[in-house]
């Protein structure tokens, strides 16, 4: 008689344990896959509570910019922090109303000679005419001829931008505070630490290389 093996298992009594694997699910077979309960990385916080991962929680680095610091003179000057060295010199600042005022001068030497009322007339008519666009329309955008040529701008020390026509005339004005004392308001900037005229620390205007 052949051997026919021995038949397959088909349990024991009762309260017995099955085979391994046999009355258990599969591996994973109760448990969901990797991933499918558990949220995606950042998705949320984990189970139980705790902390999030890291970086869902916090903004990114970089998000808060570092203290940079009180701004500093770049470009268009004008405020705090300007070194005294980048306020334009009182020789410059010289040379720059020189070059303002010296076709008046000359212009006006040549009519003394005249003695013409009518001629004298338009002469004055003109210099007031080129005074208004020059000092005031001009130099309320920033520059001057004079500044123009010899490289220089007038703004507002608090902006750093042309204080306009109206604010240029009156400066222009505020100059009778610099020559009413024998004309000692037009040396300050030689010793002021932002060069300045007593007209400038009036009207709040600085000088500088443009």
């Amino acid at each position: 008689m052949a051997y026919q093996g021995n038949p397959p298992y088909q349990g024991g009594p009762p309260g017995d344990q099955p085979p391994y694997g046999g009355g258990q699910p599969p591996y994973g077979g109760g448990q969901p896959p990797y991933g499918g309960a558990q949220p995606p990385y950042g998705g949320g916080p984990p189970p139980g509570g705790g902390q999030p991962p890291y970086g869902t929680g916090q903004p990114p680095y970089g998000g808060q910019p570092p203290f940079a610091g009180p701004p500093q003179y770049q470009g268009p000057p004008g405020t705090y922090g300007v070194p005294t060295y980048q306020y334009s010199d009182w020789i410059s600042r010289v040379g720059a109303y020189l070059i303002d005022v010296g076709p008046i001068i000359v212009v006006s030497i040549i009519i003394s000679f005249a003695h013409s009322f009518p001629l004298t007339t338009v002469f004055w008519l003109a210099s007031i005419g080129y005074s208004l666009w020059n000092r005031w329309i001009m130099g309320g955008q920033g520059q001057s001829l004079g500044k123009k040529v010899v490289g220089m701008r007038l703004v507002s020390e608090e902006t750093g931008q042309p204080i306009g026509t109206l604010n240029a005339f009156l400066r222009d004005i505020c100059h009778f505070v610099d020559s009413i004392i024998c004309y000692v308001g037009f040396l300050f900037p030689l010793w002021d630490a932002k060069r300045q005229t007593l007209a400038d620390k009036i009207m709040r205007t600085v000088v500088v290389p443009a």
